[in-house]
C-alpha cells in the first residue's frame, strides 16, 4: 500500500524554545493603549498598532507552516479535487493548489508577523471551503463592524445598492450607494465576496458579504445580519469607509465617512504587548487553560468563516413569479411553536401554507419529536402545503440529512437515507483507527445516528456502514482495505465507500395523513445558498434524492444559485484531532500550533448515487429550481418572502 506524502519545508523545534524567543525579542508598549481603553472606545490605530507590535519570530512561523502544511497534504481530503482546472457553473472559483501555495509561504522573506499568518489565512480562505480555516486569536481577537449594512434589492427590474439599515440612525436607510471609497460601490461589494470561504459559487458569496435577517431564538424573531461587508474580524485596510450616497429626499449627493466600530471577541487580559502575546497569541501549556477564550471567540467562528453573516435575493421564472410586494404593511404569520432548532409558522394570507424555518441543524431527538408535533398542529389548522425556510441556515450534526428527510419521506428504508461517503487514510489514521475501534457510544441516546468526536471521533470504523455486508462495520477493516485513487494528477490513500449508522425513526401515527408525505409536490425549499454544512447535506437529500423543489433568493438577477455552500460530510478542528490521538495513546502526526487558533480541514466528503464527483464539487446538482429577487418588502419581512413563494408554487 503506497502512501502519498511531502518532505515539509519546515524544520521542528520545541514549544518552550518559541516562547522564550518569542517573548525575548518582543518591543512592550505596542498594546498598551489598546489594553488602557479596557474595552471600549477602542480606535483602529489602538489595535493595529498592538497587531503590528507583534514580533515575528521564525522558529514560530516554521512551527506554525509545518502543523498547516502536513494538515492540508495528508489529511485533507480534498486537496486535490481543489485543483480542477475548471469549475461549470453555478461555481466560479480558480483552481486552488493549497500544498503549493503553503510552500510559497514557506519559501518567502516575513518581517512582519501578521503579514505571516495573514497570507496562511488568506492561502485556505482560497479554497471557497467552509470547513477549511485558519485563524490565529491574535490577528483575530478584536471585531469591526460599520454603522450601515448594505443589501441589493431588484427595484422596477434594475439590482441597485442600498443600505439596508443605518444603526446610527441618520436616516440613510434605502439611501442608493454609487461609490465606496471612491470607487463603484456594487464592485466594491463583489470584490469583497470573492475573497469569503462561503462557497465556489459567486452569488452565494454576495450574499454572504450583504445584510439580510436570521431568527433568534433569543430575540424571538428575525434580526438584521450585517454581512461580511460591514462586520470583519480580520483587520480592515483603512481606519473607515467613506460612502457617496444619493438618497430619495435630497437632490444631492451625501458623503459619509464611517469609522469601524470595533469591540473585544473576548475576555482578554493584558497591560502591553509582551502580555497581549503570551495571554492572547500563544497557546496555553494545557487545553484546560485556553477552554474559556475558545468559546468565547467560537461565538463568531471561523467555521462561518472570517466574520460574520448576510445575504441576498431571489428571482425566479416570470411565469411563476408574481410581482414584487412593495406595500408598506405586510400581513404576518402565526407562530405555531419555537424549538431549539426550529420554529414553525402558518400564513395568514396562505392559511394552507405552513412554514418550518430550520436556522441550525442541531437536530437531536428532542428536537424531532417537537417538529412531529409542531408538524400535527399545522396538518390540524388545516396546512395542506410546507414552506422549509433554511435562508442563512446555518451547519450542526453531520448526518442530520436522513433525519430531516424522514420528517417528510417515512416510507423509505434506511440506506435510502444514507449518504455514502469516504475518509482520507494515511499510516498514522490507521494505527490510531486500530486502537480506537468500538471505543465510544456514539452518542446514540442524544442525536440517533449522529456521533461526536469523543473518543476516536470519525476514526472509529465502529460508527459506520459497511455497504459491502450490508451492516455495521465489526472491525477495522474500513481503514484498512483502502483504495488508491488519482484526482487531478495526484495519488492519495481513500477509505471505500460508507455511511453513517442508518436510523429509522419510530412510526409517527400522523404522518400518513399529512398531505405533504412522500408528496415533492406539496413541498417547496427557500434558500440564499447560504446552507452550509449540515444544513447542506439535508437539503441535498431533500432537493436533490426527494425532487423536493428549491428557490433560490438574492445574488444578481438573470444568473444561477446554489441551493447550498459546502456540503462536505464531515469536517474536525486540531483540538480534536490530537485529543483523538491522546486518547489512544498514539503519537500524533503534527504538533499543536504555537499559537492559539481555529484550524479546521474537511475529513470526509459525500457523494450522490452515481457521481463519481463529491457533492462539494458536483456543480449540477447545485443550482435551485426557480429564482427570486430581493426587494425592500422581502428582505425586511420573511413573511413576505414566503407569500410570494407561496403565490408562485401553488397559485394561492
Amino acid at each position: 500500500m503506497v502512501f502519498i506524502s511531502i518532505k515539509t519545508l519546515i524544520l521542528s523545534i520545541s514549544a518552550a524554545a518559541m516562547v522564550t524567543a518569542a517573548v525575548a525579542g518582543s518591543t512592550s508598549g505596542g498594546c498598551a493603549d489598546l489594553a488602557s481603553k479596557k474595552g471600549t472606545n477602542i480606535t483602529y490605530v489602538d489595535v493595529k498598532n498592538c497587531y503590528d507590535s507583534i514580533p515575528f519570530n521564525k522558529a514560530i512561523a516554521r512551527s506554525t507552516l509545518e502543523t498547516v502544511t502536513t494538515l492540508f497534504d495528508q489529511y485533507y481530503i480534498s486537496r486535490d479535487w481543489a485543483t480542477a482546472p475548471h469549475l461549470p457553473k453555478p461555481f466560479e472559483s480558480d483552481p486552488v493548489d493549497i500544498v503549493a501555495k503553503l510552500k510559497k509561504i514557506g519559501r518567502t522573506s516575513y518581517t512582519s508577523d501578521r503579514k505571516f499568518h495573514t497570507d496562511i489565512y488568506e492561502a485556505i480562505e482560497s479554497l471557497h471551503d467552509g470547513h477549511a480555516a485558519y485563524g490565529p486569536y491574535c490577528y483575530s481577537a478584536y471585531l469591526f463592524g460599520q454603522p450601515l449594512n448594505l443589501y441589493a434589492p431588484v427595484i422596477n427590474g434594475k439590482q441597485v445598492l442600498q443600505v439596508y439599515k443605518d444603526n446610527l440612525d441618520r436616516g440613510y436607510e434605502d439611501c442608493d450607494v454609487i461609490k465606496i471609497d471612491g470607487r463603484n460601490a456594487m464592485a466594491e461589494i463583489k470584490k469583497r465576496a470573492n475573497v469569503l470561504m462561503t462557497s465556489k459559487d459567486p452569488n452565494v458569496r454576495f450574499n454572504e458579504a450583504l445584510a439580510s435577517m436570521a431568527y433568534s431564538q433569543e430575540a424571538g424573531t428575525f434580526v438584521t445580519i450585517p454581512g461580511q461587508f460591514a462586520n470583519r474580524q480580520s483587520l480592515p485596510e483603512r481606519p473607515s469607509v467613506h460612502y457617496e450616497l444619493r438618497c430619495p429626499k435630497s437632490k444631492r449627493t451625501i458623503l459619509v465617512d464611517d469609522a469601524w466600530v470595533i469591540s473585544p471577541q473576548g475576555p482578554w487580559q493584558f497591560t502591553d504587548t509582551d502580555s497581549y502575546y503570551k495571554s492572547v497569541c500563544l497557546a496555553p501549556s494545557s487545553p484546560a487553560a485556553s477552554s474559556v477564550a475558545k468559546r468565547d471567540l467560537d461565538a463568531v467562528p471561523f467555521r462561518r468563516h472570517d466574520e460574520v453573516v448576510s445575504k441576498r435575493a431571489l428571482e425566479e421564472p416570470a411565469k411563476d413569479l408574481p410581482p414584487p410586494i412593495l406595500a408598506p404593511a405586510y400581513p404576518l404569520a402565526t407562530r405555531i411553536g419555537v424549538g431549539n432548532s426550529t420554529v414553525f409558522y402558518q400564513l395568514k394570507d396562505h392559511p394552507t401554507v405552513g412554514v418550518v424555518v430550520i436556522y441550525v441543524m442541531a437536530i437531536d431527538f428532542a428536537e424531532i419529536d417537537f417538529m412531529y408535533q409542531s408538524l400535527d398542529t399545522l396538518y390540524e389548522s388545516g396546512v395542506t402545503d410546507i414552506i422549509i425556510d433554511v435562508v442563512g441556515g446555518n451547519g450542526g450534526y453531520a448526518n442530520v440529512g436522513p433525519d430531516i428527510a424522514q420528517l417528510f419521506f417515512p416510507n423509505k428504508g434506511p440506506l435510502d437515507k444514507a449518504a455514502s461517503m469516504n475518509f482520507r487514510v494515511t499510516p498514522a489514521i490507521q494505527k490510531l483507527s486500530a486502537k480506537v475501534f468500538n471505543s465510544t457510544d456514539g452518542g446514540m441516546s442524544q442525536v440517533g445516528n449522529m456521533f461526536s468526536v469523543d473518543g476516536g471521533g470519525f476514526y472509529d470504523a465502529s460508527r459506520f456502514f459497511d455497504f459491502g455486508k450490508n451492516h455495521m462495520y465489526s472491525d477495522n477493516s474500513l481503514f484498512l482495505n483502502t483504495v488508491t485513487e488519482s484526482h487531478h494528477g495526484r495519488k492519495a490513500v481513500y477509505t471505500k465507500m460508507t455511511s453513517y449508522q442508518p436510523h429509522t425513526h419510530p412510526t409517527h401515527p400522523n404522518v400518513a395523513k399529512y398531505p405533504w408525505t412522500n408528496n415533492p409536490d406539496r413541498l417547496r425549499i427557500v434558500t440564499d445558498g447560504r446552507c452550509v454544512s449540515a444544513c447542506a447535506n439535508a437539503i441535498y437529500f431533500l432537493a436533490n434524492q426527494y425532487k423536493v423543489k428549491s428557490y433560490g433568493i438574492g445574488g444578481n438577477p438573470g444568473q444561477p444559485l446554489s441551493k447550498y455552500a459546502y456540503a462536505a460530510g464531515a469536517a474536525i478542528y486540531i483540538e480534536k484531532f490530537q485529543a483523538m490521538f491522546a486518547f489512544a495513546n498514539v503519537t500524533s502526526p503534527v504538533k499543536d500550533l504555537p499559537y492559539q487558533a481555529i484550524l479546521g480541514w474537511t475529513v470526509a466528503e459525500i457523494f450522490a448515487p452515481g457521481s463519481k464527483l463529491p457533492l462539494e464539487f458536483d456543480a449540477a446538482r447545485h443550482p435551485t429550481d426557480y429564482r427570486l429577487n430581493y426587494d425592500p418588502v422581502n428582505a425586511r419581512s420573511r413573511e413576505a418572502m414566503w407569500s410570494q413563494v407561496a403565490t408562485a408554487a401553488w397559485k394561492k
